[in-house]
């Protein structure tokens, strides 16, 4: 079980702003250099598209082809969204040595034995779409894409290598096609508002992908910041606002897609880094989902940082628009109390979910 350095949470108020919504075409899955992003102080190369990635298992024509602008293909449809960290999940072969110490193996056994249990939780929260964090690499995802208990749900997927030491990245599975998939792994950043050189990167990457739901540009923002562990603070909070800066950056591309951040911020609500992503009014409010489900229920992993031993540190945070199309009710924290004592031990984080009606 993992424990954090102290940072006493606090439970945040949130705005959600009303907007005017239009709606857009799909794109074709092309693969091309991602949209250079730049802005002063916090310049850098705006991501690379899937060549470098898993790019398997659908991608062909999307949802919103021949859909008109302001239309949705069909009725409004509900999408369900989670993220997990799977904690460590590698696999039973030598075959991704990290750029730090030696590879984890495991044994062919306990490998089989932690794709079902992760496959047995994904089942339980089932998703349209999951963000994943601390995978090993694209076969292990494969692997977990074909698991049984996932009744073959998910088309495609999506994951690059990125910048962990130890070799864990993020990422994504999907039952609708991606359309694009982005690595922000190289990107150069700042700690904004300091006038400093452009010296962060990812700690491990910003994993962005898009989809086209019932004709709607809807793009997911996975992350994993810096862990508190060898805590710097200063790098986590540089991560949150490029996080945010590259949202902002998409919604004033196409003003009529959603956007969603979410994954392993490993900070608390109310945090500077956590505000970052939020953001406030008059800009636009990226809410927390798990928050919503009050402070009993609103944790995710077991910490010394808090008098209650518990913490936030995983969430679903959707743009406004998206936000306002939460599914009442649907917002759910996976507990071990909620699990079969054999899956208990398969992660150090609960997973998050929220359902969302797209129009």
């Amino acid at each position: 079980m993992r424990f954090f350095s102290p940072f006493p949470p606090t439970l945040i108020s949130w705005v959600l702003s009303l907007s005017l919504w239009v709606g857009c075409r799909g794109e074709d899955p092309t693969e091309h250099p991602g949209p250079s992003i730049e802005a002063g102080g916090t310049g850098g190369a705006g991501g690379v598209s899937g060549a470098a990635g898993s790019n398997a298992g659908g991608g062909g024509s999307d949802a919103g082809s021949g859909a008109s602008a302001g239309e949705p293909v069909g009725p409004p449809v509900q999408f369900r969204v989670v993220t997990f960290n799977a904690f460590n999940l590698f696999n039973d072969k030598a075959d991704d040595p990290p750029p730090l110490g030696q590879e984890t193996v495991l044994s062919s056994a306990d490998y089989q034995a932690k794709l079902a249990g992760t496959a047995a939780i994904l089942a339980k929260m089932n998703p349209d779409f999951v963000m994943l964090q601390e995978i090993e690499n694209d076969a292990v995802l494969q692997d977990l894409q074909a698991r049984p208990e996932l009744g073959g749900r998910f088309v495609d997927r999506a994951t690059f290598t990125g910048n962990d030491p130890r070799g864990i990245d993020l990422g994504a599975l999907s039952t609708v096609p991606l359309t694009e998939k982005i690595t922000h792994k190289n990107d150069l950043f700042a700690l904004a508002g300091t006038g400093g050189a452009d010296k962060y990167k990812f700690s491990r990457d910003l994993l962005e992908v898009h989809a086209t739901i019932n004709g709607r540009k809807v793009i997911f923002l996975g992350v994993h910041f810096k862990a508190k562990a060898n805590d710097d603070p200063q790098k986590r909070l540089a991560e949150a606002q490029r996080t945010r800066f590259v949202a902002d950056q998409r919604r004033k591309e196409d003003p009529s897609a959603a956007v969603i951040i979410l994954g392993d911020f490993n900070d608390f609500p109310g945090s500077p880094p956590m505000n970052a992503v939020e953001g406030q009014p008059p800009g636009e409010v990226y809410p927390s989902m798990g928050e919503l489900l009050g402070g009993a229920l609103a944790w995710t992993v077991f910490t010394q940082s808090t008098a209650s031993g518990k913490a936030l540190h995983d969430d679903l945070r959707p743009s406004p628009w998206l936000a306002e199309r939460l599914v009442k009710g649907s917002v759910k924290i996976l507990h071990d109390d909620q699990l079969d004592p054999a899956l208990r031990n398969i992660s150090d984080h609960a997973p998050v979910g929220a359902t969302f009606l797209i129009d």
